[in-house]
């Protein structure tokens, strides 16, 4: 307990000290997010997030954990998938490079490490699902997928640090009910560093004159978060020291994947790139039914909570795993009705709003 609360803190504080080291570093190399077009924030704001947040889980487990190959090649690969995401940030490098450098990436954990989707659990309720030598495939895809689905949803303040916050939290109660306290501390201080995070980008000013000055994940930081969490996902449910059925781990990325598939058909239907940048994300749809962004911040972290609460207790508590997955697929069913219905939904809202 001792030493998860000083993992914590420690990662906090060099994640804030980070912050203020990089903040004017971000305006000389221009690692800066200028509004105009899609982006609709005022001001200069600084794209270093996901680099503090880097730093404070890079020094704070270099101090604190063991350093097994797991743990050494963890932060490796993270860096690459920070460097990646940094010089996508500052020079927008095209989709098609990006996805290359993220396959590249998430190959490095799925070879280097031995980890892969080998058993999908009882999902059927026929007996446990083996993918064999396919599951690496299917490994490589799946971390590739959670990071563009964490970087995809990165569209309002807070939302992407406060679904990371929410996540790693659910994780490290599941690895230190399991007994792997190494694992349970790796969690933890993502814990602290994302809290450092978020107080910039909730609370923070885009004004250089103001002590607080608010600042951006990047897709440094969704895409490292979206990385972290999926590498854990997978490592603690497929790997000889499994902590929880693998449908648990979908509960954790249940909403954001829903999101970025259902979009990515859509765009499809519409004869357009699936990844071509839109505004009809689920925070989109909500403000403009007329809720505030802080407003549809609150919803959305609340529905992740949800989910993610949902996947400990079928864990703590050994729901079916067949059970668990039904009800996953009741959520995607739900998602994609009330998205097909979404038009009613901003209507009827504006109306409430107009009227209350």
């Amino acid at each position: 307990m001792e030493l998860g609360l000083a993992v914590l803190l420690v990662a906090f504080v060099i994640t804030f000290g980070m912050v203020k080291v990089l903040q004017p570093l971000a305006y000389l190399i221009e690692l800066v997010d200028k509004p105009g077009g899609r982006k609709q924030h005022d001001g200069v704001i600084p794209l270093i997030g996901g680099l503090a947040v880097f730093a404070g889980v890079f020094l704070t487990a270099y101090l604190f954990l063991d350093q097994p190959t797991f743990i050494r090649l963890f932060m490796v690969g993270g860096g690459f998938m920070v460097f990646l995401g940094a010089v996508d940030d500052r020079y927008d490098l095209s989709p098609r490079l990006r996805l290359v450098g993220q396959i590249l990436v998430a190959s490095i954990f799925v070879y280097g490490l031995d980890i892969y989707l080998a058993n999908f659990g009882n999902l059927l309720n026929f007996g446990d699902i083996q993918v064999g030598w396919f599951g690496y495939l299917l490994a490589i895809l799946s971390l590739v997928g959670v990071v563009n689905a964490f970087n995809m949803l990165d569209g309002i303040d807070g939302l992407i640090g406060s679904f990371g916050l929410i996540s790693f939290m659910g994780l490290a109660y599941l690895f230190g009910n399991g007994g792997h306290t190494n694992l349970a501390l790796l969690a933890t201080l993502f814990i602290g560093a994302i809290s450092a995070f978020l107080i910039f980008n909730i609370w923070g000013k885009p004004s250089r004159q103001k002590k607080l000055n608010k600042i951006f994940m990047g897709d440094a930081g969704s895409m490292f978060l979206g990385l972290a969490l999926g590498v854990l996902l997978i490592y603690g449910s497929q790997s000889e020291i499994s902590a929880f059925d693998p449908v648990v781990a979908i509960w954790f990325v249940l909403l954001p994947m829903t999101d970025m598939f259902t979009l990515m058909y859509r765009r499809v239907r519409r004869g357009r790139s699936p990844v071509a940048p839109d505004r009809t994300h689920i925070h989109h749809i909500l403000i403009r039914a007329g809720f505030k962004p802080w407003q549809a911040l609150y919803i959305l972290v609340l529905v992740q909570a949800v989910l993610v609460l949902l996947g400990v207790t079928a864990s703590v508590y050994e729901f079916p795993e067949y059970i668990s997955f039904a009800a996953a697929i009741g959520f995607v069913a739900l998602y994609q009705m009330l998205m097909k219905r979404s038009w009613r939904f901003i209507r009827w809202n504006k109306r409430r709003f107009a009227t209350a």
